[in-house]
């Protein structure tokens, strides 16, 4: 499996256990959201253009706060795996 393959199959348990280890907790329904918005735009993690839609999509569903941890997540974990 490639690495942007890892992303595409990503499985919500998985994506759980790195909001757990980012520290970063929301509503379940929210967790569903952010997934798939994860899940289906490795283009807009790894071009720094496009990153802001994200960022900002989240922003709008939590917090402020809630948004840099996910940047965080973003930045130090799918980010890396994209830019191959």
């Amino acid at each position: 499996m490639t690495k942007k393959e890892y992303i595409s199959k990503l499985k919500f348990e998985e994506f759980m256990i790195l909001l757990n280890e980012f520290d970063i907790e929301i509503d379940e329904h929210l967790k569903y959201k952010i997934f798939h918005m994860i899940k289906n735009n490795s283009y807009a993690i790894v071009n720094d253009e496009y990153q802001f839609v994200i960022e900002n999509y989240i922003k709008n569903l939590t917090s402020d706060f809630t948004c840099q941890k996910f940047c965080v997540l973003i930045n130090h974990y799918f980010k890396p795996l994209l830019n191959v």
